[in-house]
């Protein structure tokens, strides 16, 4: 008997460049899923989905985009359902996708399994203003941070706030994707800032009417103080399988993605992780990250994702397969809990890991001669996999080639 269809929603930009986007969540998805036999059907937005050359995508859904009129994604899921009857299963692979998935869960629960947070969770989850408030309220501890409503706030915190740096961030991620490009802020996930006048200069370049952000402390630590927590929560909003990872660097090497990260034990964050997730009733795959503060010895919550995250593939790689076991969990079939793992094991995406290790040697914090000895021992990559290789052929030859272009460019300048 097969097993029912999997259905996994992705997103990509429409106003990004040409090439290939690959979003790494729903790539460590799609091959979990796929590798153990699961027909798997990808709902995408445009042809420039990476993912699209997967070997284990079944066939491929051109879906609206999110900021598009809500019928329109209605309409799409309704004809979607009815073009694949029987059981399915609607897994949201990123944060646009999570967030539609869990404003219209119930409509949605109508033609499709979902083990995913529902609308309570993801209105708690999707501003960070609420997770924040959730963590206060179950005493733990969270960053030195401020929600301004315009610019006249800013103006009153630059005169009163001064544990420079601070750092601008958005409250609603997947917004903040859309709107920065219309300003200073260029895409970037937050913005550095030393000084009440510079405080001040970029809110002014940033700040779009409608789109909330923060300003919050700037926890000193390098990135082996990021811990994350990635587990599976059932319906009854319990624990089910969890993993936690330590950060080794991310690129941007400020605040930026995370590029190479290890298995490891960390009870405090295992804790504090439950005890929120449980708090919002949450159900599905999840991912919270925390950072040590030098200062007090405590983590400190930085965020909650509500959907399997970037670095998914290290807890996979590791034993601890969350798309594979909320999957089952959805179709009444769970696998056995696994809550214990061997730390050490390795995660990286190398294509962006590499330019990371070549700032941090740039100021002297690395070598690329390290780098490459650890590169050698990871056990996963973000991208390649022989088992899924033309994806991973066509991936890889393009950074190479874009690494050849700019030498070339360098040369020919000289």
């Amino acid at each position: 008997m097969s097993m029912p269809l999997a259905i996994v929603f992705n997103h990509i930009g429409g106003q990004q460049s040409d090439g290939l986007q690959i979003n790494l969540s729903t790539l460590a998805v799609v091959r979990s899923l796929g590798r153990r036999g699961i027909k798997i059907i990808l709902v995408t937005t445009n042809k420039r989905d990476g993912i699209i050359g997967s070997r284990y995508v079944a066939g491929v859904e051109f879906c609206p985009y999110i900021h598009e009129p809500a019928a329109h994604m209605h309409a799409f899921f309704t004809s979607l359902a009815e073009r694949y009857p029987g059981e399915k299963v609607l897994i949201p692979s990123v944060d646009e996708c999570a967030w539609y998935v869990g404003k219209y869960y119930s409509q949605l629960a109508e033609h499709f399994l979902i083990p995913a947070p529902d609308t309570y969770a993801i209105n708690k989850i999707n501003n960070k203003r609420f997770q924040y408030e959730t963590a206060q309220s179950l005493g733990i501890p969270i960053p030195e941070t401020y929600f301004p409503q315009d610019l006249t706030e800013v103006e009153t915190l630059s005169r009163t706030i001064s544990n420079y740096p601070y750092v601008i961030k958005p409250n609603v991620s997947f917004e903040w994707k859309l709107q920065s490009a219309k300003s200073g802020a260029r895409g970037k996930k937050g913005i550095r800032v030393n000084s009440a006048q510079e405080l001040l200069s970029i809110a002014r370049d940033i700040f779009l009417p409608g789109t909330e952000f923060m300003i919050q402390e700037i926890i000193g630590g390098r990135d082996h103080r990021l811990v994350t927590f990635l587990g599976f929560f059932s319906s009854a909003h319990q624990p089910v399988s969890w993993f936690i990872r330590k950060k080794i660097r991310q690129c941007p090497i400020d605040f930026g993605y995370c590029t190479m990260t290890e298995s490891c034990h960390n009870p405090i964050v295992l804790d504090q992780s439950q005890r929120l997730l449980s708090a919002i009733n949450y159900y599905g795959v999840a991912g919270v990250e925390w950072k040590l503060d030098p200062a007090t010895e405590t983590y400190k919550l930085i965020e909650i994702n509500g959907r399997p995250v970037n670095t998914t593939g290290c807890a996979i790689a590791a034993g601890v397969d969350l798309p594979a076991i909320a999957y089952f969990y959805a179709i009444g079939q769970p696998l056995p809990p696994v809550t214990d793992w061997q730390d050490g094991e390795r995660w990286a995406w190398l294509a962006m890991d590499f330019w990371a290790a070549r700032e941090l040697a740039s100021i002297g914090q690395s070598s690329l001669r390290s780098w490459l000895k650890e590169a050698l021992s990871i056990k996963a990559d973000a991208v390649f996999a022989r088992d899924d290789f033309l994806l991973s052929f066509n991936y890889y030859a393009k950074c190479i080639a874009t690494l050849i272009a700019l030498k070339f460019k360098k040369l020919m300048q000289k």
